[in-house]
């Protein structure tokens, strides 16, 4: 099947629906009118089911289901902007606090000192001066040597230049945090001064001792009283330093817990950003529910609208029905005009009879009764649009060139005065018989005669009485020579 057959079968239909258009129209305006009542009638017959309450519980509904999707979406922002954005700063605090842990026991000498085994050097100093208490002003002057001990204390912590010195007599290379952890400074009875050192090795903390003994006395020396420092007590030697052992405990127990708190903060972040998808379908349930109120509540304002009896409901539902009875005649006239068109049983145009018969079609008559849509349907039917009788003699010109010697015959059994038509202009040349079906003296005629020529009229001519001419005539022996439409 080709495009051309396409669109010849579909002008076909097209020509069905624009030859019913009267039955079609008169179809419409029957279901339109009986639509429009039947709307009234609905309005009129329609028990007020809906009240003034009902509408102001709709409304009620919709508002409610608002402040739902008002909830739900500050919901959604107060955990986008608020929420999520303290559980991120709460994990980044706490992994900088394991960092920061990580990194002191890293780097700590302290930390990594064996406490069951720790180097240690004391050296502890009286305090000396020449000051003596006169009775006649006893409790007036303040005795120096307090003042002196402070200020042995005060050195510590000591500067980075000190620290540094430390850090190469320990031969050890670290932060001065780190270096500070190792010694101390600290006064007793503010008489006397104690110097500590902590190493590996007792001897490498001596001599730091040793050399913050003496880097003490020369900073302080001309810049406070005249003192002299007795060393009263040393120690070098090793130690099992509990007090070392807790804070080593303490620091593994706060990393832990530092560690412990990185793994709450981010199941707590992924809780909250897992959240957001529900509380965002939250937001579509809501909006979803709000659609179903407002919906609700038009449709129960319609309805309590449509439970009115008045004439602007009267209007608009005989309107409305109306014109679904017009769509609907409209479509139901159209289905019944191709119904009957396909399956009528009746030849409708030239394409059916080419499609149908092998005999060629010798010519198509114009229609001599003007119809609705007339030119339309002639064009999509391919139909002549000049004269009837010049195209009658320009058919029977071709009817006569075809049949030739022959002798030949009109057989109509449905538009006999066409076929006279034809006839009156061969100059007698040619005769009209009637139905070789069911017309015994045609019959008998029929055999003075070499062919056979069918005039058929197009919407009235039934195909299955075609056929059975053309049975006939092929038991009779008797050619057709082809088929005029009329």
């Amino acid at each position: 099947m080709n495009q051309k057959e396409i669109e010849l079968r579909f002008a076909d239909l097209l020509a069905m629906i624009l030859k019913a258009a009267k039955f079609i129209l008169c179809l419409m305006l029957i279901l339109a009118i009986l639509g429009g009542a039947y709307g009234a009638y609905r309005v009129v017959k329609a028990k007020p089911t809906v009240t003034a309450e009902d509408v102001k519980k709709a409304e009620d509904a919709v508002t409610a289901a608002q402040k739902g999707v008002t909830k739900a979406e500050k919901s959604l922002i107060r955990r986008n902007e608020k929420e999520i954005p303290d559980a991120e700063r709460k994990l980044e605090r706490s992994r900088l606090l394991v960092q920061r842990r990580q990194e002191y026991i890293d780097n700590s000498i302290y930390y990594g000192m064996n406490p069951f085994e720790r180097g240690i050097s004391r050296l502890t100093f009286y305090v000396e001066t020449d000051f003596s208490v006169d009775p006649n002003v006893a409790g007036l002057v303040e005795d120096p040597r307090a003042s002196v001990v402070q200020a042995y204390a005060q050195l510590c912590p000591f500067d980075s230049e000190i620290l540094d010195n430390v850090a190469s007599i320990m031969k050890v290379r670290a932060s001065r945090q780190y270096i500070e952890e190792l010694i101390s400074v600290t006064t007793i009875s503010d008489r006397f001064v104690q110097i500590v050192a902590l190493n590996d090795d007792a001897d490498v903390a001596e001599k730091v001792v040793r050399y913050l003994y003496q880097n003490m006395q020369n900073r302080l020396k001309g810049t406070v009283a005249e003192h002299s420092a007795n060393v009263i007590s040393t120690f070098t030697g090793y130690e099992v330093d509990w007090a070392m052992n807790d804070a080593h405990t303490a620091s593994e127990d706060s990393l832990l817990a530092a560690e412990r708190a990185v793994a709450d903060a981010e199941d707590a972040l992924l809780d909250l950003q897992t959240g957001v998808a529900e509380k965002e379908q939250a937001i579509t349930d809501a909006k979803d529910q709000l659609e179903d109120a407002q919906k609700k509540l038009n449709d129960t304002r319609s309805a309590y609208e449509n439970s009115k009896v008045n004439k602007k409901n009267l209007l608009k539902q005989g309107g409305k029905w109306g014109a679904i009875g017009l769509v609907a005649g409209l479509v139901l006239g159209c289905i019944i005009a191709l119904l009957r068109g396909l399956f009528g049983g009746r030849i409708q145009n030239q394409s059916e009879v080419q499609n149908r018969y092998a005999f060629p079609l010798i010519g198509v008559l114009p229609r001599t009764r003007k119809v609705w849509f007339d030119k339309a349907i002639r064009r999509l039917e391919g139909e002549p649009v000049g004269n009837f009788d010049a195209t009658a003699q320009a058919t029977v010109q071709s009817l006569l060139a075809r049949a030739g010697e022959r002798s030949v015959c009109l057989v109509s059994t449905e538009d006999r005065a066409a076929a006279e038509k034809l006839a009156s202009f061969t100059d007698g040349k040619v005769k009209v018989l009637g139905s070789i079906i069911d017309d015994a003296q045609s019959v008998r005629e029929l055999a003075d005669f070499d062919g056979i020529v069918l005039v058929e009229r197009r919407g009235k001519s039934r195909i299955d009485l075609v056929d059975a001419e053309v049975l006939r005539a092929k038991a009779l022996d008797k050619e057709i020579l082809g088929i005029v439409l009329a």
